[in-house]
């Protein structure tokens, strides 16, 4: 099926990250987040989808508690499972993949850019990234 909708968990990947997120012991599940937002956001080269759709799902893990974060959330494909509260240096490594997602290069950018719905993409990632920052965010429709 590939992708369905522009939000986190929206496509395949994300939806699969959440079932490994479910089926991993709760003592793994932050190490799963980790790995997953290290991967985007240490990364200097082209990001694959594949990689993309994950960090952006687990940065939207990491955005659960914050305010205006329950947007990111799924009741449909989502983690069902108890994740343990995140550490600090959790939310800076998810705002960190999600800039670099926005600002570099990577196969989701590409892919979205001819879509009708990329801008709806990119405004979701916005709003993500402000979320992850603390700051007031709008409704990412207004940042269409």
């Amino acid at each position: 099926m590939g992708k369905w909708g522009y939000k986190p968990f929206e496509n395949d990947t994300a939806a699969d990250f959440s079932g490994d997120l479910d089926e991993a012991p709760e003592s793994e599940r932050l190490e799963l987040l980790r790995a997953a937002l290290s991967a985007v956001a240490a990364s200097d080269g082209h990001v694959d989808a594949g990689r993309a759709e994950v960090a952006i799902a687990a940065a939207a893990v990491v955005a659960r508690d914050f305010p205006d974060g329950e947007q990111f959330q799924s009741a449909v494909c989502g983690p069902t499972q108890s994740i343990p509260p995140v550490p600090s240096d959790f939310v800076t490594l998810a705002a960190r993949a999600v800039d670099r997602l926005l600002d570099g290069d990577n196969d989701l950018s590409d892919d979205w850019s001819g879509e009708v719905e990329g801008e709806r993409w990119n405004g979701t990632l916005r709003c993500l990234s402000r979320v992850l920052s603390g700051e007031q965010t709008d409704s990412p429709e207004k940042l269409w």
